[in-house]
């Protein structure tokens, strides 16, 4: 078996059966904002996109690169799909041509030839519009497992598989908090440290269970060009953004004992079959181009972004007659946000277009200069675009791109985020549903005195194995959210209280 790295996510595997792409990315995403660092443009795309299978694990689009699909691809590769909750990756790679689909059943084994895979899926909201999915693979002499972003309760299902040699995994989740909102620069580093600790831990976790010999981290950082945007690169500085390097999270795992991280920058090769499972680069600076990082994104050559043209939309029309019916079909979702959210599109030439997202009134109008706990700025244009085009996901266009600001009164909720990533009747349904099945929170569990529902409102882990309790006070160690125990309260974000109290008083 040989590994690939393509950059970012991207993977080539090759074994005696066939070879795998998986990921491959290098077309700018989100907004423009994103690049692959280092950059992969200049790899010979030709020769590695010519595989037998194919496999991508969502459709964020640093994931799913239809250019680099059409171009590089061939319509006739099979393509391994995960057992999704909608049929938009589907759709998506048929509208590129592709048709020899091998549908999966999650964690289940399918034969490929002399090749045994198996692609486990995540189908909650939280876990992207579409779901993400890892891919087990085995051939016989070596076993790797890609789990990339998908974030499980627990790796058992796929410990459960079998050994295996190589766990390839993104350490850190791709965000915009707390990089977006309006805060002091101590308070936002402040934050990000904290955020990139949780990550790392709960990296650690994920390492330590499944036990695999090599550990690749995976999935970035991306490069962000624009001026405006190159502070989230952290050149040497801690400011507020989430984003690592591989050599930080490798380094932090060497102090702590663990010597077995590998890198794979784009061109590496690995084989899990030698001893060590060294790793030759194709980069002539090697590991090194992390550190010299800020003199290659200077001398990139990779275009600039180009804001969209002004279109001079009736924003406030367009917005009534598209999201209104959308707020209308899922009250649960508008009733757990329950605020008013300001939205405002700037523009210093033709003048701002100020609106108000009223949630409890499921309408949308002109903002009246009311207090408001949620503020999103974005440029005009930008607004526009995603107004005409009907973008139904503004967390994977507009949100990670780092193009706007916000503030915020009190504690985040969630689900201002995910409404706006769910701009369609498909993908609101299924948050909706998502939404009443998660209060139910699983059977009650008592623990060091306190009764409280096994399952966290986030992401379903099981706060037994994750969850940890100290004066009053659940914590997951998943994102390090906490609840006070005596009433269920979320002292982390809003939205997302849990059924607690003293053993014995619940019901």
């Amino acid at each position: 078996m040989r590994i690939t790295g393509l950059g970012h996510a991207g993977l080539r595997i090759d074994t005696a059966a066939g070879s795998v792409l998986v990921d491959p990315w290098t077309t700018p995403a989100y907004l423009g904002a994103w690049t692959p660092f280092p950059d992969n443009a200049d790899l010979d795309w030709a020769a590695l996109a010519d595989v037998d299978v194919l496999f991508v694990s969502s459709v964020a689009p640093d994931h799913l690169d239809p250019e680099l699909l059409r171009r590089c691809v061939r319509a006739d590769v099979q393509v391994l799909l995960p057992d999704s909750p909608t049929s938009e990756l589907r759709d998506r790679l048929a509208a590129l041509g592709f048709s020899r689909f091998v549908e999966t059943r999650s964690g289940q084994v399918t034969e490929l030839g002399g090749l045994r895979v198996a692609v486990p899926a995540l189908t909650r909201p939280t876990d992207g519009p579409a779901g993400t999915a890892m891919l087990w693979l085995s051939d016989g002499e070596a076993t790797v497992l890609v789990q990339g972003a998908a974030r499980p309760r627990d790796l058992q299902l796929v410990a459960g598989l079998g050994p295996v040699d190589v766990h390839l995994l993104q350490v850190a989740p791709a965000g915009w908090s707390p990089m977006a909102y309006d805060l002091p620069e101590q308070a936002k580093g402040t934050i990000a440290a904290d955020l990139r600790a949780h990550a790392f831990l709960a990296a650690r976790r994920y390492v330590s269970e499944l036990g695999a010999p090599h550990v690749v981290p995976t999935g970035g950082p991306p490069a962000f060009l624009d001026e405006e945007l190159a502070h989230l690169n952290r050149l040497g500085t801690d400011s507020g953004s989430t984003h690592v390097d591989p050599t930080e999270f490798r380094d932090w795992m060497a102090e702590r004992g663990y010597d077995h991280v590998r890198l794979l920058l784009p061109g590496s090769v690995a084989d899990p079959r030698e001893p060590g499972m060294p790793v030759a680069h194709a980069l002539p600076a090697g590991e090194a181009v992390y550190a010299d990082k800020a003199a290659q994104l200077r001398e990139s050559r990779r275009p600039r972004w180009t804001a969209p043209p002004e279109r001079d939309l009736d924003l406030l029309g367009e917005l009534r007659g598209w999201l209104e019916p959308l707020l209308a079909r899922a009250p649960g979702v508008a009733g757990g946000i329950g605020v008013g959210v300001r939205l405002t599109g700037t523009d210093a030439a033709r003048g701002d277009v100020d609106l108000l997202l009223d949630f409890p009134g499921r309408t949308v109008r002109a903002y009246d200069g009311g207090k408001v706990r949620y503020e999103l700025r974005v440029d005009r244009a930008v607004l526009e675009q995603l107004v005409a085009v009907r973008e139904p996901d503004w967390v994977h266009s507009l949100f990670l791109s780092g193009r706007f600001s916000a503030r915020r009164i009190g504690r985040e909720n969630e689900l201002v985020f995910l409404f706006l990533g769910n701009l369609d009747p498909v993908r609101l349904d299924r948050l909706e549903a998502w939404l009443t099945h998660r209060h139910a929170g699983g059977e009650d569990v008592t623990v060091d005195g306190w009764t409280f529902q096994r399952l966290c409102p986030h992401q379903q882990a099981d706060l037994t194995q994750v969850g940890s309790v100290s004066d009053g006070v659940l914590t997951c160690g998943v994102h390090g959210w906490e609840w006070r125990l005596s009433d269920g309260r979320c002292l982390t974000v809003r939205g997302m209280d849990i059924r607690s109290g003293a053993a014995g008083e619940v019901s």
